[in-house]
């Protein structure tokens, strides 16, 4: 068997059903000239991730690699210590390659040139059945990505490919991001900084089929506004940065105002109960919208206050 062109990365963390789908489709991708290996990083799965993975047979090779819980960038980091293949890919067990992905993103590694590649992600509408989720996902994402010269900041590392030996000159993803968030950007950063090119490819398409609730993604949002400060200290609280993670000192005491008293607070949750009852979608989005980001500074207003350099 050839050695392969691409090796694909995808962490996983009690994602059995979600995993199964997506190596499912990555097995029905067609490589021109090559091939492609998968390793699976199992981060301490209890709901029998590793038994699925065991069971499966496919046209690729796969490999299932296994760590204790220690978060997203650490078991990337491992996948990515065991890949034979010049080109990484990295997935995460919630994504749903569409036909073609893998070669989308080949087509721009096949020179060697030092270059990272952000393929396009859409939230896959057969999740959208609950109000949480249409509500979360009432808007388009409008943002705009240059296909040449994308920003460090819309490196999103869930359908991201770079070369492997970019990936190691720059030390890999930080481990520090333990929880939920950031690692991916900062990641972007260094390589930006290192001189790797960054592309946005939208040929290189996956669905996001994780449904999710508001009791999910509020403990997340917690680690969010924990990391953003370790981020923050870590490239030397740059106002630019400070900004964009919106925990810039300028900022924090509307944020305060806004997101830590409790005036608004129960407003919010007064009306939380009515909206959904009623099934006001975009009300719901405002609300949730304020929750989450009362669940980020909860995070940001701890980290500042216990001056942890580290996350937990």
């Amino acid at each position: 068997m050839p050695a392969p062109l691409l090796s694909v990365v995808i962490p996983a963390f009690d994602s059995a059903a979600l995993l199964s789908a997506g190596l499912a489709a990555l097995d029905a991708q067609e490589v021109a000239g090559g091939s492609f290996e998968v390793i699976v990083v199992d981060d301490g799965s209890s709901d029998g991730t590793v038994e699925m993975v065991e069971a499966l047979h496919l046209r690729a090779p796969l490999r299932l690699l296994r760590q204790r819980r220690r978060g997203r960038a650490a078991a990337r980091n491992v996948g990515a210590a065991a890949a034979a293949a010049p080109v990484l890919l990295f997935l995460d067990a919630d994504m749903r390659p569409e036909p073609g992905l893998i070669e989308a993103h080949l087509r721009h590694h096949r020179h060697g040139t030092a270059i990272g590649v952000e393929g396009r992600t859409l939230q896959d509408p057969s999740t959208l059945t609950t109000t949480f989720m249409r509500a979360t996902n009432l808007l388009p994402d409008l943002t705009v990505r240059r296909r040449e010269n994308l920003s460090p900041l819309h490196v999103i590392t869930r359908n991201f490919s770079v070369l492997a030996a970019s990936f190691r000159n720059v030390g890999g993803f930080d481990e520090a991001f333990a929880g939920y968030g950031w690692e991916d950007i900062e990641l972007g950063l260094r390589l930006h900084r290192a001189g790797v090119g960054l592309r946005y490819e939208p040929a290189a398409l996956a669905y996001h089929h994780h449904r999710q609730s508001l009791d999910d993604l509020l403990p997340k949002l917690r680690q969010a506004g924990e990391g953003a400060v370790y981020f923050w200290k870590k490239w030397g609280r740059p106002a630019w940065l400070g900004l964009f993670l919106e925990i810039h000192p300028a900022l924090l005491p509307l944020k305060w105002l806004v997101y830590r008293t409790s005036g608004l607070k129960r407003l919010v949750q007064a009306a939380r109960p009515w909206a959904e009852r009623h099934t006001l979608v975009p009300l719901c989005s405002e609300i949730y919208n304020h929750l989450l980001w009362r669940a980020y500074y909860e995070g940001v207003f701890a980290a500042l206050r216990n001056g942890s350099e580290a996350r937990s």
